[in-house]
């Protein structure tokens, strides 16, 4: 089951290392989130909706050259502890390494349905000095 879910991963990237090696945008030949502008060593956050209860999880999957994962959390407005399947936000933070164009992959998946991706957002990075 794993080695599904690394397959999957393994795939996003495979298509962003082609669309940079020839000089075209991943977001050419699929939608694309909004465009995330920051400069090197700068902190941004992805925030998304999640729903843990229903077995899900988001998967994280990006360049380690230009990016790095500061952290993972989950965040809930306003909810009593005592409520059960409430929906949160996922909050991934990543930090800017490198000056140049990169793409953040965010895959929605239950690790152990072989690796079925139920969604896939690609957020556009721009890195600047």
């Amino acid at each position: 089951m794993k080695r599904y879910v690394i397959s999957a991963l393994a795939l996003a990237l495979a298509i962003s290392m082609i669309a940079l090696a020839l000089g075209s945008s991943v977001c050419d030949n699929a939608p694309c989130e909004p465009v995330i502008n920051a400069t090197v060593g700068e902190e941004f956050n992805i925030t998304i909706p999640s729903n843990p209860s229903t077995g899900f999880e988001w998967w994280t999957e990006f360049d380690p050259q230009f990016l790095t994962l500061v952290g993972a959390r989950s965040t809930q407005d306003n909810v009593s502890l005592e409520m059960v399947g409430v929906p949160e936000n996922e909050v991934f933070t990543y930090r800017a390494v490198i000056p140049g164009e990169t793409e953040v992959y965010l895959l929605l998946l239950q690790p152990w349905e072989n690796g079925t991706i139920a969604e896939r957002l690609i957020y556009p990075v721009n890195i600047a000095e």
